[in-house]
């Protein structure tokens, strides 16, 4: 049985070497965590007023689609 988190290291390695569909098939959330992880930076750094809002919103939605994507393969590798 796979983690949710299997496949973000290869996905990575194919988003560095520039497969940005090899990086999607591997893991979908990668490229959205990296983009939650730099808004998280960012409102560090700045303290918008509803800066941490959006960066919650932003960790819910890159963690659907984690969920998403893990059932999805649980459910074809059962099949």
């Amino acid at each position: 049985m796979e983690c949710p988190g299997c496949g973000m290291q290869r996905s990575l390695i194919a988003l560095l070497k520039g497969d940005l569909i090899g990086s999607l098939q591997y893991h979908a959330a990668l490229i959205p965590f990296i983009i939650t992880i730099i808004m998280l930076v960012v409102q560090l750094k700045i303290q918008r007023e509803n800066g941490g809002k959006l960066v919650m919103w932003a960790f819910v939605i890159t963690t659907g689609i984690t969920l998403v994507q893990f059932i999805f393969r649980q459910v074809i590798l059962f099949t």
